[in-house]
């Protein structure tokens, strides 16, 4: 989409199937290379207010390395390889980049700094796209977003509040063997799961 991350990267066991790819795989995916939006003045109206975070994590728990939110395990498990993060800073957003080219899936981290209001930037656009209430991970809300619903593409991202100003985004792009076998707003979820349990850690 032009002006947000892909209005949207998976647990384990069978969630390493969705990404990596239990059956051989084509080539690689196109990754989503989308941006987070940019913010608008005035706070998201009543309508649109996100759920209030009850167990907010530290100030400052998304200062560090986006290539730090998912351990070399969990990578693994969810890319079925071993994968180096590519970081990247857009002046919007720090994000780490992880793919298995032989697989064609991808794992996007994006530590949204310019969502001062946490999901609360998420929610204001709610009627533009895209947009589904997942259950929570860990007792944090978690949205799948976008300019337009891409899991026929094997495609989707979400956003996770994890204080009431602060949230990240979790992009999965699932293997090609897998789309339209598995959710990939399910992998999203998954993968930001594992992404709190990181940052719980102190990464």
């Amino acid at each position: 989409m032009a002006s947000h991350p892909h209005w949207k990267v998976l647990g384990f066991g069978v969630a390493a199937c969705m990404l990596a790819g239990c059956s051989s795989g084509p080539g690689p995916a196109t990754p989503n290379t989308s941006t987070p939006s940019s913010p608008e003045s005035g706070a998201a109206s009543s309508v649109f207010a996100p759920p209030k975070i009850t167990n907010p994590l530290p100030a400052g728990t998304l200062d560090g390395d986006p290539c730090r939110a998912l351990t070399p395990s969990q990578l693994t498990t969810f890319l079925g390889a071993s994968a180096t993060g590519k970081p990247s800073d857009s002046g919007l957003a720090k994000t780490c980049h992880w793919a298995n080219n032989d697989r064609g899936s991808l794992i996007t981290v994006q530590f949204v700094y310019i969502w001062r209001d946490g999901l609360g930037h998420v929610y204001a656009k709610k009627d533009r796209g895209f947009f589904e209430e997942l259950a929570p991970v860990q007792g944090y809300p978690v949205v799948a977003y976008g300019s337009r619903d891409d899991r026929s593409t094997g495609r989707c991202g979400v956003a996770v509040g994890i204080a009431d100003n602060a949230a990240f985004e979790a992009d999965a792009t699932i293997s090609r063997s897998n789309v339209g076998k598995t959710d990939a707003c399910d992998a999203a979820r998954r993968i930001s799961d594992a992404v709190v349990t990181t940052l719980k850690g102190g990464a």
